[in-house]
């Protein structure tokens, strides 16, 4: 029998679906779904710069505290020999094994978007997964010492030099410089501003009250029950420790949908329209609103929301990947310079009143 299953299964009459997940020679990630007459499991295989033992222990010990909130997240099991983590070295490098129940619920990806919105073109789960996400943030979990995936202000892991922002916002500089110099000068301007803006966040952010997140919210790591309901999450290898301000305006951004804000082949329009940018910060703010029905944001975390979100709705990865598209439209992008100036600058939004 194939090595990891062998440390679970006694029999070959195991049938076993390989995925894999590697990114690179650095992130080795596979995922084996094994399963006989008796039980299914998912057993994931890894090694990594982020994965060690101290992580994933940690890694179990957040799932049990999602657990103790009311939210599904499945259980680790045991292999034959009682272990919950199996370490090896394998061609000069440390892997690990552990595997979890199959899950009992479906993910939103695997149901599809067609089963998951309403007429308005929104998941129909959003609210309860930000009032999970308040849970979470109300329970204070402290007990991680790295940060999640989606860190501000510092690396993830070992090679990272930066935070995602940072990154991207270094990247739309090179890609302008290299492909649209015209541009260089007023973008140059738009990164002094940035950084200018991200040492004024900088001097409060380790300030903010915290909690422990899972890290990766996205269609394939939400389950959903069998009445379309959120029920829980899996995959928590990118969690960590967070200010609950960041998760919090994090997720709500990454929740936002109006069938305004996209095309007939729904693609995502330029949001650096007025018009969708307002429709689009609607639909944050109401997002946050989920977020404040099982968590109290603090004074100190509404003072510091503006600083927050005038960082982060600027350079990211959207931004980036729409100068791509629109290189060769003058119009679109300068409307794109003047919005991202515009975010950089706005002093018009506060988390909204309970």
């Amino acid at each position: 029998m194939e090595y990891p299953v062998s440390l679970y299964f006694d029999t070959d009459t195991v049938h076993v679906e390989v995925l894999d997940l590697c990114r690179g020679d650095e992130d080795f990630r596979k995922v084996y779904i094994a399963e006989d007459s008796g039980r299914k499991l998912v057993i994931k295989h890894m090694s990594n710069t982020f994965s060690d033992g101290r992580r994933i222990a940690g890694w179990f010990r957040l799932m049990d505290a999602y657990r103790e909130t009311g939210l599904y997240v499945p259980a680790v099991v045991p292999a034959l020999d009682g272990e919950l983590l199996h370490c090896e070295a394998k061609d000069g490098r440390t892997c690990w094994v552990y595997a979890e129940e199959y899950a009992r619920y479906e993910t939103a990806e695997h149901i599809g978007e067609e089963n998951c919105r309403d007429a308005a073109g929104n998941y129909t789960f959003t609210p309860d997964l930000m009032r999970s996400l308040g849970r979470i943030a109300a329970a204070k979990l402290d007990f991680l010492d790295w940060p999640s995936a989606y860190c501000l202000l510092e690396p993830f892991s070992a090679p990272d030099t930066t935070d995602e922002g940072t990154e991207c916002a270094a990247a739309f500089v090179s890609y302008i410089r290299e492909n649209l110099p015209q541009y260089l000068p007023r973008t140059e301007e738009l990164y002094a501003l940035f950084l200018r803006r991200q040492e004024e966040l900088r001097e409060i952010y380790h300030t903010l009250p915290v909690s422990c997140f899972q890290g990766d919210l996205n269609e394939s790591n939400v389950l959903l029950d069998e009445n379309g309901r959120f029920a829980g999450l899996i995959d928590f290898n990118l969690c960590g420790r967070e200010p609950v301000l960041n998760y919090a305006v994090r997720e709500a951004l990454w929740a936002v949908y109006d069938r305004c804000l996209f095309g007939a082949d729904d693609s995502r329009l330029c949001y650096y329209d007025k018009t969708l940018d307002d429709i689009r910060i609607r639909s944050f703010l109401r997002n946050i609103g989920y977020v404040q029905e099982t968590y109290t944001f603090s004074e100190a975390e509404r003072e510091a929301f503006p600083i927050l979100f005038r960082y982060m709705n600027s350079f990211w990865w959207q931004t980036l990947s729409e100068i791509g598209r629109i290189r060769e439209d003058d119009e679109k992008i300068v409307k794109l310079l003047d919005w991202l100036e515009f975010q950089m600058t706005r002093d018009d939004i506060r988390l909204p009143l309970r």
